[in-house]
């Protein structure tokens, strides 16, 4: 007997099962709903409309957002159209670990079910959009450890999703 399988199984009906009680609206463009929320693992359901999208598995903990408005707010999930993705991306920040943070991309328009760029920072990461374009920002330790040039010990790294073309 494979148990991988019916594991799958039992976790996608369950999923089906959680999403039928979850607000989802046929007339909505977009729905998540979170099917489980741990310190190391997550994973939520994606219906476009009424129609399941995907299930997605995120290393990350996103219990804040299954126990609702919170103090601090550590996880969050977002549907954000760029310039370059007028359908729309999912963008998932969230805890790992004590005290690192993780942005996970789902790009809506992909057919994986995998999320389609994931960095995690040492105690940060974040977004934000510029000019219709999506930065990603996180820190991590700087290559050369604490020096003049890194007093603190860790850098801010900026990178622009989807990383432009170079130029022809």
């Amino acid at each position: 007997m494979d148990i991988g399988k019916y594991s799958k199984l039992t976790l996608l009906i369950a999923a089906c099962c959680v999403s039928v009680n979850a607000d989802h609206k046929a007339d909505a463009p977009w729905s998540w709903h979170i099917v489980s929320a741990g310190l190391d693992e997550s994973r939520i359901s994606v219906h476009r409309r009424d129609q399941l999208f995907g299930i997605f598995n995120l290393s990350c903990d996103l219990t804040d957002l299954k126990e609702g408005p919170r103090i601090e707010n550590n996880a969050s999930l977002n549907l954000v159209q760029t310039d370059s993705h007028p359908e729309g991306l999912l963008l998932i920040t969230c805890n790992v670990g004590a005290h690192s943070q993780q942005v996970a991309i789902i790009d809506l328009n992909s057919k994986s079910n995998e999320p389609v760029f994931t960095e995690t920072g040492s105690y940060f990461a974040d977004w934000e959009l510029q000019d219709g374009e999506l930065w990603i920002r996180y820190d991590q330790p700087c290559p050369e450890g604490v020096s003049v040039d890194c007093p603190d010990g860790f850098e801010t790294i900026y990178v622009q999703y989807p990383e432009p073309l170079p130029d022809q």
